[in-house]
């Protein structure tokens, strides 16, 4: 099946110049982009008028927490530390709880121009719900369960043995990955330092190799547990990652805030990439992260949402902006991360991060029909000269008209068209105005 998106206007770059732009899919990948109309020539094919709105790679997410979307507005103003407890001892989900709200996650995602998210999900007996939310949404994920085997701070006791959540993430990895058509991939997810063992760590990284997958892990995220995980291994959490074989070009570092410039230099030799995530960083009072330095050491940096628990958005818009605005103010320079680099971190540096043998991230001939198309004109997205510089910092998720992922409309004018948003909507609502149970701090 081929079709064509007609009319529309989009960035080539490397200048990033914005132009007309016509793409012709077949089936799930892209096979023509051109500036000139491509539709006499193709009597057979299904035609979506732009309208000459502006099209863009699909976003990529690359941390999040979908179920936490039943979290959001209950644990605020609270510091990480706290806030962790209060997630760790009272957010506590039904199966069916479990798959809604992953679900209402990724409608909030897919809405606001996400095609890709690395899903960090809850070990537990609700496991396979929430992935199965993410595979029935439509989006592309790379999934990961948050494995622990030492009781971190005043959270609970794990409740298996390293060799039980090892045997969890390997059973995880034989049911999901490649599933649906290869939209549902799977990596390797030891939670972070301050909640697991060395023998753990070390045995992710066996795991990793042997599936041949990547890894996905908390690094330094917040004072106090940084410095818990310093007085374990007599080192920083970096340095121990090092010792224990975690770190590599397929390793993905979220948050990176309480970093020594020895752990900078560290995570550029060895090539990771980083997932900055700045409304939660700023809302539960993690820290600044010092993403500038690692900008400027050449390290790969790409943009998580978190969990709307702690961030209160699944929208890469604004995270995107806030990633700009907080690397201008830590550094005082104001040509730190323009708008052109951020929108390579929510789209190719996002791709590089995830590690996708699927090529996503980019409008062109053999890359996956991953698309978003925001609405333009507007009164704050005006004059293609500085477009960029205005889908940056003044659009947001709800100028995204449209969603394509494998080459299939998902997002229409704003409406689901493989989804009954209203009816979906109104259910969780009546759901959660029943779960008390998660109304306490």
């Amino acid at each position: 099946m081929k079709t064509l998106l007609k009319n529309g206007i989009s960035f080539y770059p490397p200048s990033y110049e914005v132009k007309p732009i016509n793409i012709l899919i077949e089936d799930d990948e892209i096979i023509n982009v051109s500036e000139n109309p491509m539709e006499e020539l193709l009597p057979d094919v299904i035609v979506y008028d732009l309208k000459g709105n502006l099209i863009v790679p699909g976003f990529l997410d690359c941390h999040t927490h979908l179920a936490q979307s039943f979290g959001r507005g209950i644990y605020d103003n609270l510091h990480l530390t706290q806030w962790l407890v209060s997630m760790s001892t009272k957010f506590d989900l039904t199966e069916e709880e479990a798959y809604k709200a992953t679900f209402l996650g990724c409608i909030e995602a897919l809405k606001s121009g996400t095609t890709t998210v690395a899903e960090m999900a809850t070990a537990g007996p609700h496991l396979d719900a929430c992935i199965q939310a993410i595979a029935d949404s439509g989006l592309r994920a790379d999934v990961c369960v948050a494995i622990g085997d030492y009781q971190e701070g005043e959270n609970p006791p794990p409740d298996m043995s390293t060799s039980q959540v090892l045997d969890l993430m390997r059973n995880m990895y034989e049911k999901w990955h490649g599933t649906h058509g290869g939209r549902i991939t799977v990596r390797v997810s030891p939670v972070g330092l301050p909640a697991c063992t060395e023998e753990l760590m070390r045995g992710s990284r066996d795991l990793a190799n042997e599936l041949g997958v990547g890894i996905h892990t908390h690094c330094s995220e917040g004072e106090t547990e940084t410095q818990n995980a310093y007085d374990r291994f007599n080192c920083s959490e970096v340095e121990a990652l090092e010792r224990f074989g975690i770190l590599g070009p397929d390793c993905q570092l979220v948050h990176d805030i309480w970093l020594t410039e020895h752990d900078k230099h560290l995570i550029a030799d060895y090539d990771c990439s980083v997932v900055t995530c700045p409304s939660t960083n700023t809302k539960i009072t993690d820290g600044m992260p010092p993403m500038p330095d690692l900008y400027k050491l050449g390290v790969n940096i790409a943009i998580g949402c978190d969990g709307e628990a702690s961030s209160g958005t699944y929208d890469m818009l604004q995270e995107a902006r806030l990633v700009s605005l907080l690397g201008k103010v830590r550094t005082m320079e104001a040509d730190m991360f323009p708008a052109e680099k951020v929108f390579e971190m929510m789209t190719i540096n996002g791709r590089k991060s995830i590690g996708f043998n699927t090529k996503v991230g980019e409008i062109k001939p053999g890359f996956k029909a991953d698309l978003t198309v925001i609405q333009y004109p507007k009164p704050h997205l005006i004059d293609e000269r500085r477009l960029m510089s205005n889908l940056i910092f003044s659009a947001t998720g709800t100028d995204v008209l449209a969603v394509f992922v494998d080459g299939k409309p998902l997002v229409w004018q704003r409406e689901l068209l493989h989804l009954d948003e209203e009816k979906i909507v109104a259910d969780i609502l009546a759901m959660m105005r029943k779960a008390d149970h998660l109304l306490t701090k």
